[in-house]
């Protein structure tokens, strides 16, 4: 009888599969990120709760830029919004993703490291993608706090982070094949759209990030359709 094969009472012979050594450690990852699941999501919401209640005071006493309404030279009009009590939700939002993101990569790097060491020279990958989660995390709460650095810093974060999710799926087809160049698609393709969610946050709320000092009152355009249908409502209200 060869030593790969194992017969039971009725004579019939099995072959008994070695497990490859990738797909195990697939499978372990994947328990792993199963398993895990719910802290990342725990985490990151009391932590965002916190954050966000603490750091409130700071947009609550931010003057909201005018709104003019209508067009040409004397059916416009200037409006003062209400006084904001929180964070744009496009900020949130985007903390939000950062939170979470942070802390789910910090886990799922640290489950790699520790899956995938004996077999992929992947030590300098996992450090990097450590350090990339924290500056995410970092970038979070520089938008909750109104820091006037989260504008550049949100900027650079989501470019880092782009570039190492690419540089992930490279080497994750590259030196993993199919199996781990599966779970690096993945991985990247979520790390763009929360890198292009914090600078769409950043892009469309930068006005609001710089100091008080240097704010000058600015004055935002409706769309045009917007303005034409408050002016026809003024018009008639008026009559």
């Amino acid at each position: 009888m060869s030593p790969g094969h194992v017969a039971n009472g009725s004579g019939v012979s099995y072959v008994i599969r070695k497990s490859k050594p990738v797909a195990a450690a697939v499978s372990i990852l994947l328990i792993a990120i199963a398993l895990t699941a719910f802290l990342p999501v725990t985490v990151s919401v009391f932590a965002y709760a916190f954050v966000e209640a603490r750091h409130r005071r700071a947009w609550t006493g931010l003057a909201p830029a005018t709104v003019r309404v209508g067009v040409g030279p004397y059916r416009a009009v200037d409006i003062v919004p209400s006084r904001l009590l929180r964070a744009p939700l496009l900020v949130r939002a985007a903390s939000l993703g950062c939170f979470y993101w942070s802390w789910f990569s910090i886990l799922a790097w640290v489950t790699v490291g520790i899956a995938a060491a004996d077999r992929l020279p992947i030590e300098p990958l996992v450090v990097l993608g450590v350090a990339v989660a924290v500056c995410v995390g970092r970038a979070g709460i520089r938008l909750l706090r109104r820091d006037p650095r989260a504008v550049a810093s949100g900027r650079r974060v989501a470019i880092a982070t782009a570039a190492h999710a690419t540089l992930v799926v490279l080497l994750g087809f590259g030196l993993g094949g199919a199996d781990w160049g599966a779970l690096a698609a993945v991985f990247g393709v979520v790390s763009v759209g929360q890198a292009a969610f914090l600078a769409l946050a950043v892009r469309d709320h930068a006005p609001l990030f710089a100091p008080s000092r240097d704010r000058e009152p600015a004055v935002r355009a409706l769309p045009s359709w917007l303005a034409r249908m408050l002016a026809r409502r003024a018009q008639s209200a008026c009559r």
